[in-house]
């Protein structure tokens, strides 16, 4: 991208990334595991930053489109979501059918717009496959997830599935890989022990952002390996 679009989508998602503080903490002080609002949050330039190198990032990426502003909308949920995971080890519905709304509506209308309906249907059935997978283990193996990962799992299933078969089967396989690093690290320090519970979502998310920066690129270098 030009200099221009780029400044302008981290300006845009500076801006956005400041403004998630407050919901943040008010979706964290909420509900049963609710925590001191300012307990462990970062601060709001913090957030801004953040957003606007996912903003930035995305954009190089996938360029302009509507599709965009869906991967933008994801990424502005996402940062929410992994913060009151991180501190109530919950994914609140509220923001999860937030994104999955604009994902399936403005995926739709660039589905339509640009005639890639066959990447429309492909990013349907990713989102119904990423999810009963992460039902399926939900249901198995208790404790291992909550079922606000099996919605997240619809929603990046969605976004990932609209990329490609390859961004998506990267994208959980790192989610995977890198929380399993996380835990057998934490496992060894004497930090954790086997019955700790741990968030899982904001791993998902960052498994979905290398999904979507190097997922294909990683599974024509696995076919070829």
């Amino acid at each position: 991208m030009l200099l221009g679009p780029s400044l302008l989508c981290a300006t845009v998602g500076f801006a956005v990334g400041c403004a998630l503080r407050s919901p943040a903490d008010r979706l964290a002080s909420a509900g049963p595991s609710a925590v001191p609002a300012r307990s462990h949050a970062p601060a709001a330039l913090t957030l801004g930053a953040v957003t606007a190198v996912l903003f930035t990032t995305l954009a190089w990426r996938l360029g302009p489109g509507l599709d965009l502003v869906a991967f933008f909308a994801l990424a502005a949920g996402g940062v929410v979501l992994a913060l009151v995971d991180l501190r109530t080890l919950r994914l609140p519905d509220i923001v999860t059918g937030a994104i999955l709304l604009a994902g399936l509506s403005l995926l739709g209308i660039e589905a339509l717009a640009v005639d890639e309906i066959g990447s429309y249907v492909r990013a349907l059935a990713g989102a119904i496959v990423l999810a009963a997978y992460h039902f399926a283990l939900a249901v198995f193996r208790r404790g291992a997830l909550g079922f606000g990962d099996v919605k997240l799992a619809a929603v990046l299933g969605l976004h990932l599935s609209w990329l490609g078969w390859g961004e998506l089967i990267a994208g959980a396989a790192l989610s995977f890989v890198g929380a399993g690093t996380t835990a057998a690290f934490m496992l060894a320090s004497g930090r954790a022990r086997l019955d700790t519970p741990l968030a899982f979502g904001p791993w998902m998310l960052l498994g979905a952002l290398g999904g979507i920066l190097f997922g294909a690129e990683l599974t024509e270098a696995y076919r070829t390996w």
